[in-house]
């Protein structure tokens, strides 16, 4: 029978982790470290509990040792080539010396915890568990960058669309930075999508603040969607509160859209780019497209507008259906 790891055992396995990450982890390296903070939620926790102990040992007065909590007769530690030896000995210690050891063996650069990288390529979802407990998922060709600090949690999304389910800490804030804004929580679950010039940010749970644009904050809450679309001026508007998630579920949904804007959606899950014709300008669409092959996609947007799909110079145009062909 399988007998449970113990507490130990996994504050040690965190206190391994932290160390090899601050080297020069390879992507096996990351992808290894992902399943096991996924595999438990007692993992995250362990790790979290290990990376603040460090940021509190970062915190000490410049005259007081960084040893403290160590016990007095801890051998020094030996190379970080000798990898048993480093685990044998945080095998038997307490998360505190763990920590502490893990300290030693660090370079400065630790003061200022580094970014990790995440993103997915086209038509590809990723569900992200951080140490903090809360959890993001990257939409397709989305690039974002975190950093978990002891004051506060940043996200900064590059490109493309991603949820977010926060996990409350008091004090310790969550800021997802977007182009000149920045989006700060405590606790709640929301969406940002800011692509091609395009933000909206939408809230499922809680209240998220907006700043950095013209309008200074705007503060929105359960069904409230913030949205700026290229050239124009940024405006709150009430929407369901599921809408803005149904991507997680294979979903795209629209009411009275402006087809340039579903042609910039879908361009992000095709391969083919889409393209909309100066006779289709006007038209809306409204509906729920789902996320399939590209020519499936085509095919369906044109049950729910009065367009055609022409395939020319390795491109999809969309033309008005009364436009002369």
């Amino acid at each position: 029978m399988t007998q449970p790891v113990s507490q130990a055992s996994i504050q040690e396995v965190a206190a391994d982790w932290f160390a090899r990450l601050q080297g020069e982890p390879t992507l096996e390296d990351w992808t290894a470290f992902q399943t096991w903070l996924e595999a438990d939620p007692e993992h995250a926790a362990a790790y979290e509990a290990v990376e603040i102990l460090w940021l509190d040992l970062d915190d000490l007065p410049a005259n007081e040792p960084k040893t403290a909590p160590l016990a007095a007769d801890i051998v020094p530690l030996r190379p970080r080539s000798s990898k048993p030896a480093r685990r044998g000995l945080l095998m038997g210690l307490g998360l505190a010396a763990a920590a502490a050891i893990v300290a030693l063996a660090l370079t400065p650069r630790l003061a200022t915890p580094s970014y990790t990288d995440y993103a997915t390529q086209r038509g590809e979802t990723r569900e992200i568990a951080l140490a903090d407990g809360s959890r993001l998922t990257l939409g397709s060709a989305t690039a974002l960058r975190v950093r978990l600090s002891r004051e506060q949690r940043d996200v900064t999304l590059v490109d493309g669309e991603a949820s977010f389910d926060i996990a409350h800490l008091e004090n310790r804030p969550f800021v997802v930075t977007v182009g000149a804004r920045e989006v700060r929580v405590l606790g709640t679950e929301f969406n940002i999508l800011s692509h091609a010039g395009r933000l909206a940010v939408s809230v499922r749970r809680g209240l998220v603040a907006v700043s950095g644009g013209q309008e200074g904050t705007v503060k929105l809450t359960r069904g409230q969607q913030l949205v700026q679309l290229p050239g124009e001026s940024a405006r709150t508007r009430e929407v369901a509160p599921d809408q803005a998630f149904a991507w997680k579920s294979g979903k795209l949904i629209y009411d009275r859209t402006p087809l340039a804007e579903v042609v910039v959606d879908l361009n992000r899950y095709v391969a083919t780019p889409i393209r909309v014709d100066p006779s289709a300008a006007s038209v809306t669409v409204s509906g729920v497209l789902l996320i399939d092959e590209e020519a499936a996609m085509v095919r369906r947007l044109e049950l729910f507008a009065p367009i055609v799909a022409e395939t020319m110079a390795g491109e999809v145009v969309l033309k008005a259906k009364n436009a002369r062909r």
